[in-house]
Protein backbone atom coordinates (compact mmCIF):
# COMPACT_ATOMS: atom_id res chain seq x y z
CA UNK A 1 0.00 0.00 0.00
CA UNK A 2 1.27 3.47 -0.82
CA UNK A 3 0.04 5.54 2.70
CA UNK A 4 0.81 8.92 1.16
CA UNK A 5 -0.94 8.33 -1.73
CA UNK A 6 -3.64 7.25 0.22
CA UNK A 7 -3.43 10.06 2.31
CA UNK A 8 -3.42 12.61 -0.76
CA UNK A 9 -6.91 10.79 -2.26
CA UNK A 10 -8.58 10.75 0.43
CA UNK A 11 -7.56 14.82 1.19
CA UNK A 12 -8.29 15.05 -2.43
CA UNK A 13 -12.02 13.64 -1.84
CA UNK A 14 -10.88 10.82 -4.87
CA UNK A 15 -11.87 8.50 -2.59
CA UNK A 16 -14.62 8.34 0.11
CA UNK A 17 -13.14 6.48 2.54
CA UNK A 18 -11.12 3.41 3.44
CA UNK A 19 -10.94 0.57 5.49
CA UNK A 20 -7.68 -0.95 6.38
CA UNK A 21 -6.38 -4.43 8.14
CA UNK A 22 -2.82 -4.13 7.58
CA UNK A 23 -1.01 -0.78 7.60
CA UNK A 24 2.66 0.73 6.19
CA UNK A 25 3.64 0.88 9.07
CA UNK A 26 2.05 -1.62 11.48
CA UNK A 27 0.89 -0.50 13.84
CA UNK A 28 -0.11 3.20 12.82
CA UNK A 29 2.17 5.08 15.23
CA UNK A 30 0.51 8.40 16.75
CA UNK A 31 0.20 11.16 15.39
CA UNK A 32 -0.80 9.68 11.64
CA UNK A 33 -2.17 11.49 8.96
CA UNK A 34 -4.43 8.45 9.01
CA UNK A 35 -6.08 8.46 12.24
CA UNK A 36 -8.77 10.12 13.64
CA UNK A 37 -10.42 10.50 10.28
CA UNK A 38 -14.41 9.80 10.21
CA UNK A 39 -13.71 8.08 6.66
CA UNK A 40 -11.01 5.44 7.57
CA UNK A 41 -11.57 2.77 9.87
CA UNK A 42 -8.19 0.85 11.07
CA UNK A 43 -8.54 -2.57 12.73
CA UNK A 44 -6.07 -4.71 14.21
CA UNK A 45 -4.58 -7.54 11.98
CA UNK A 46 -7.05 -10.22 13.68
CA UNK A 47 -9.89 -8.42 12.75
CA UNK A 48 -10.29 -11.97 10.79
CA UNK A 49 -10.99 -13.48 13.54
CA UNK A 50 -13.81 -15.29 15.38
CA UNK A 51 -14.48 -19.23 16.51
CA UNK A 52 -16.17 -19.69 12.96
CA UNK A 53 -12.94 -18.32 11.20
CA UNK A 54 -10.47 -20.27 13.71
CA UNK A 55 -12.33 -23.83 12.74
CA UNK A 56 -11.72 -23.06 8.91
CA UNK A 57 -8.03 -22.05 9.42
CA UNK A 58 -7.37 -24.67 11.60
CA UNK A 59 -9.17 -27.57 9.25
CA UNK A 60 -7.78 -25.63 6.29
CA UNK A 61 -4.34 -25.88 5.53
CA UNK A 62 -4.19 -29.67 6.96
CA UNK A 63 -7.27 -30.79 4.31
CA UNK A 64 -5.01 -28.75 1.83
CA UNK A 65 -1.79 -30.85 2.78
CA UNK A 66 -4.04 -34.20 2.54
CA UNK A 67 -5.35 -33.18 -1.18
CA UNK A 68 -1.78 -32.62 -2.45
CA UNK A 69 -0.38 -35.67 -0.62
CA UNK A 70 -2.95 -38.27 -2.05
CA UNK A 71 -3.02 -36.68 -5.51
CA UNK A 72 -5.85 -33.88 -5.94
CA UNK A 73 -5.33 -30.42 -6.97
CA UNK A 74 -5.43 -28.01 -3.88
CA UNK A 75 -8.66 -26.03 -3.59
CA UNK A 76 -7.13 -22.80 -2.80
CA UNK A 77 -4.15 -22.19 -5.50
CA UNK A 78 -3.06 -18.70 -5.72
CA UNK A 79 -1.14 -19.80 -9.21
CA UNK A 80 -3.37 -21.82 -11.64
CA UNK A 81 -0.61 -21.65 -14.35
CA UNK A 82 1.54 -24.18 -12.10
CA UNK A 83 -0.34 -27.23 -12.59
CA UNK A 84 0.98 -29.80 -14.10
CA UNK A 85 4.62 -28.45 -13.85
CA UNK A 86 4.88 -29.36 -9.95
CA UNK A 87 7.47 -31.93 -8.97
CA UNK A 88 4.90 -33.90 -7.91
CA UNK A 89 3.22 -34.08 -11.38
CA UNK A 90 0.26 -32.10 -9.98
Amino acid sequence: MDTPALVRALDAGRIAGCALDTTDPEPVPDPHPLRGRENVTITPHVAWYSEQAMVGLQSGAPNEVRRVLTGEWPVNVVNPTVRGKTRAGL
